[in-house]
């Protein structure tokens, strides 16, 4: 169980950077013809969203039950603070990604409440684009002291 959750949470990551550089793209593009917001950013924003909703509860799964990176943290949370890697495991990782998350669905919901184009693009791209960096930061690939796999066979 544990390998499956691992091999989905690392490879819909790829659909999340994916996603998040189309969705960020388009409201650049948008914002900078002043064209419309289309049914194609829409049906990005949802991929991205939903991509990031998945990674979520795999998360969450992993996390609370089957990790065993984070029941040892979890099990001498003390001891995991002052460890680097657990500590980024444990609180770090787990904390940006949940806010990033947020801050991607809070913008979703503002973007639906505009009626302009031009807003639209507008808080897409801030909205994303924070949660984007955030998750960027947050992917183990060495920049936090962290490092795994790109892909997981």
């Amino acid at each position: 169980m544990y390998n499956f959750t691992l091999f989905l949470h690392s490879w819909n990551r790829w659909l999340i950077l994916i996603a998040g550089i189309i969705v960020i793209a388009a409201a650049i593009k948008g914002l900078s013809s002043k064209s419309d917001y289309t049914s194609f950013q829409k049906k990005w924003a949802l991929v991205f969203l939903g991509s990031l909703h998945l990674q979520l509860l795999v998360g969450l799964i992993m996390y609370f039950f089957i990790s065993p990176v984070t029941a040892q943290a979890l099990s001498d949370f003390g001891s995991a603070m002052k460890d680097s890697v657990l500590r980024f495991w444990a609180v770090e990782h787990a904390f940006v990604n949940v806010v990033a998350i947020a801050l991607a669905q809070t913008g979703s919901i503002l973007v639906k409440r505009r009626s302009d184009s031009a807003g639209k693009h507008k808080r897409t791209l801030i909205w994303t684009g924070i949660a984007f960096i955030l998750i960027l930061a947050m992917i183990p690939m060495g920049m936090m002291g962290v490092d795994r796999p790109l892909f997981r066979f």
